[in-house]
């Protein structure tokens, strides 16, 4: 599928930071492609990361990574990696993928 940012109807913001971060815009434009995971989904690795950093991982909903951060940081961009997939990206405020629509809720919290 033949993506360029300026279809995907960002903003002037999220627009200037894929432009300065060449190098995810691939893996982006292939998110962007997939469907929602699937209806019950539960990944088995779930990875939180800002800014192309990992802060985060959980594995079989055990925590096995995290690193520390100042508690006024703000991320240019978070992600989020469900085994090994990327299922949600946003920049600022701005969500440029979403693909949690069939997560699973456990204990009424998304799994």
């Amino acid at each position: 599928m033949n993506h360029t940012i300026t279809t995907w109807g960002l903003s002037p913001r999220a627009t200037s930071y894929l432009s300065q971060h060449p190098e995810q815009f691939p893996a982006l434009a292939e998110a962007k492609a997939l469907p929602p995971l699937p209806p019950g989904y539960v990944p088995e690795v779930v990875e939180v990361l800002f800014d192309d950093l990992p802060y985060l991982r959980a594995v079989n909903g055990v925590l096995i990574f995290s690193r520390d951060c100042l508690s006024d940081y703000q991320p240019s961009c978070v992600e989020y990696r469900l085994d090994d997939q990327l299922a949600f990206f946003q920049i600022g405020s701005e969500v440029v993928v979403d693909r949690l629509g069939g997560l699973a809720l456990v204990q009424g919290r998304v799994a």
